[in-house]
């Protein structure tokens, strides 16, 4: 039901979340409580630009959203008013495989020089 396929793509979001922390420069915003978080989750790398990350990333064949989202409120509470972030989102036929990919594509970016 409706609270499996939450509970799923809660996991995921929760362990891309983990490996983004293990980034360096990765800022990761996530709940605490992990049966708060929907399937989205929402990160920055320190120094980068989001939309040029998020850009290399469509490169190699990740997409998300980057930059200031619609949720200005947010962002002001968050202190990324200035930067955005990258958006990631999951769903439940998303697998453990692509959230690794993820992660790894994300460290090669982040390695990269600018």
């Amino acid at each position: 039901g409706v609270e499996q396929v939450a509970a799923q793509e809660s996991a995921l979001i929760r362990r891309m979340g983990k490996g983004l922390r293990t980034i360096p420069g990765a800022e990761v915003f996530l709940a605490q409580a992990p049966g708060v978080q929907a399937g989205v989750i929402s990160f920055r790398l320190a120094g980068r630009d989001c939309e040029e990350v998020g850009e290399a990333l469509g490169n190699r064949g990740i997409a998300l959203r980057a930059g200031l989202h619609c949720a200005p409120l947010a962002h002001e509470t968050a202190g990324t008013l200035e930067t955005g972030t990258l958006r990631a989102s999951v769903s439940v036929f998303n697998t453990d495989q692509e959230a690794e990919r993820f992660l790894r594509t994300i460290r090669e970016v982040s390695a990269q020089k600018r």
